[in-house]
């Protein structure tokens, strides 16, 4: 039988280096804590450097941290872990899948509420208004949500926009003036792609407004301003729709909040769209 990551590192234990030690005791006391944890607050409660955490992944033969977390989550879960439709895992009959589904969901919009700052709304209000343009983007499931801002929005304003493919989307932001925002969603904020992003948009004096689920992500060292929403998320389950249905919420705050500061503009505009959509109904 294959050896889990837990029973890894209790056989190399003595072969870590002091560091690595640190990190190793972390994990194996907080091992369900250390499955919902950014990369960046691992490091922290180890006292060790991000890069050490990346070392410590690359010595037990996995890919990256993100790598790491699935199999702790193997490990914890040795008949599966939790997947698709994880949201009703545990639930016996249809409504009991429709009860748990619903409780998440609530659980998730009232942890985004008490997670989002009213202070980083309005300054993310301020900047969205003052913009010359704005790009909606994501990665993965955070791709529709990016989608959905933009549809949004673009009932107030024309400023607002978004690309799906990932090529063009560092065409865009290399091409970004100093009164541009980007508005990214991204629940770990630790992605390559999010990285290339935000150093791009930093180079090109851009601002950038983060919506992750953890304030000390790689990538929140990089944002103008950082939204926190999102449930605890297990690796397995690979962009949530709780997590989904916290940043639309997020979403929704952010509009109000854009419309409310210049009210007559976003009415007119979204009576223009309203009156050319009325075309389109049979």
């Amino acid at each position: 039988m294959e050896k889990n990551i837990l029973a890894q590192m209790l056989q190399e234990y003595e072969s870590f280096t002091r560091s690595e030690r640190k990190i190793a005791d972390y994990v194996l006391e907080h091992q369900k804590e250390t499955q919902y944890i950014s990369i960046t607050d691992l490091s922290n409660q180890c006292e060790v450097a991000v890069s050490t955490v990346s070392l410590f992944c690359r010595k037990l033969k996995l890919a990256g941290f993100n790598d790491f977390k699935l199999e702790l989550a193997r490990a914890a879960s040795p008949a599966g872990g939790a997947g698709i439709g994880s949201g009703g895992r545990g639930a016996s009959t249809p409504t009991a899948v429709k009860d748990k589904v619903l409780r998440e969901a609530q659980d998730a919009l009232t942890n985004a509420y008490h997670m989002l700052a009213e202070r980083e709304v309005a300054r993310a209000a301020d900047l969205l208004r003052d913009a010359g343009q704005v790009i909606c983007l994501g990665q993965g499931n955070h791709s529709v949500v990016a989608l959905a801002a933009w549809a949004q929005f673009s009932t107030t304003s024309s400023k607002f926009k978004t690309i799906q493919d990932s090529h063009m989307q560092m065409v865009t932001l290399s091409t970004l003036s100093k009164t541009d925002v980007v508005l990214y969603f991204s629940y770990s904020g630790a992605t390559h792609e999010v990285l290339s992003a935000a150093e791009v948009i930093r180079n090109r004096g851009a601002r950038l407004i983060l919506v992750t689920r953890y304030l000390n992500s790689p990538a929140s060292a990089y944002a103008d301003v950082v939204l926190l929403c999102g449930p605890n998320e297990l690796p397995f389950q690979f962009g949530s729709s709780a997590a989904l249905v916290a940043q639309l919420y997020v979403v929704e705050v952010l509009l109000s909040e854009f419309v409310r500061r210049d009210p007559e503009r976003a009415e007119a505009n979204r009576q223009s769209v309203g009156k050319a959509l009325t075309q389109k109904c049979v």
